[in-house]
């Protein structure tokens, strides 16, 4: 009797996820970020998007957005110090997230989102910032020109309104196969020759809300000055849904 319980319960409890599921999937939350720099997709409604970047020195990062309404995700971000290895690790300042998509695009017309992004790379305890420093402000566009597979983003972004900082341009491009495995390239501060950034890498999907990234930062033949070091990291990442 109890084991039937459980399989009546199952029945009724195994096709409510379902749709939920399709919705994450359909929503493209596993494609918020290319690698440093956001796309004008969003979280769905209810759903959240969480990752973990595995990267220099043993540093751990966390991105965290969640799907409070529709169009509007809001998140924080976690940064922490030599996590892995022997020396003290040490947690950076949390960072805020926030992005609104207020257009989906129609025909030629690009999908459209603003946000904010508080989280850097590389904190420097000297200058008590980020030597590559967080977005900021942004208005990034997304269209998919040519195939569904292939999507398209450029933006701009603002991470301090002194009068020296000027907005700064990035774009990227993302293929997708199957829901097995995308290909990441994005080319970052392309309009501030000291800052610019080539990154690229490719996201193994593991499940269909579950990836895994292999990603390298700041390609140095392509990139601002040859003496920076390519990073590499790991990017794990999952979306669900309540």
């Amino acid at each position: 009797m109890r084991n039937r319980r459980i399989f009546v319960l199952l029945i009724l409890f195994v096709p409510s996820l379902a749709p939920a599921r399709e919705a994450v999937k359909a929503s493209g939350s596993s494609n918020i970020e290319i690698i440093d720099t956001p796309t004008a997709e969003v979280t769905d409604h209810y759903g959240y998007h969480t990752s973990f970047r595995f990267g220099k020195e043993g540093g751990i990062q966390n991105k965290t957005l969640f799907g409070v309404f529709p169009r509007l995700n809001i998140g924080f971000g976690l940064d922490a110090e030599q996590v892995i290895g022997t020396e003290n690790s040490r947690m950076n300042k949390p960072s805020i997230n926030i992005k609104f998509r207020p257009f989906d695009g129609k025909g030629f017309l690009p999908a459209l989102a603003l946000g904010f992004d508080g989280q850097g790379y590389h904190y420097n305890k000297t200058t008590d910032e980020y030597d590559q420093r967080e977005k900021g402000l942004y208005l990034v566009a997304g269209w998919k020109p040519f195939v569904p597979e292939l999507q398209w983003t450029v933006g701009v972004d603002i991470f301090d309104f002194d009068e020296n900082n000027a907005v700064r341009g990035f774009t990227g491009l993302t293929y997708t196969y199957e829901r097995l495995v995308a290909l990441l390239v994005e080319y970052d501060n392309f309009d501030y020759y000291k800052e610019r950034r080539i990154n690229y890498g490719a996201k193994l999907y593991i499940t269909p809300l579950f990836t895994v990234d292999l990603l390298g930062r700041n390609v140095p033949e392509f990139s601002g000055s040859e003496n920076r070091e390519t990073e590499r990291v790991v990017r794990l990442g999952y979306t669900g849904t309540f």
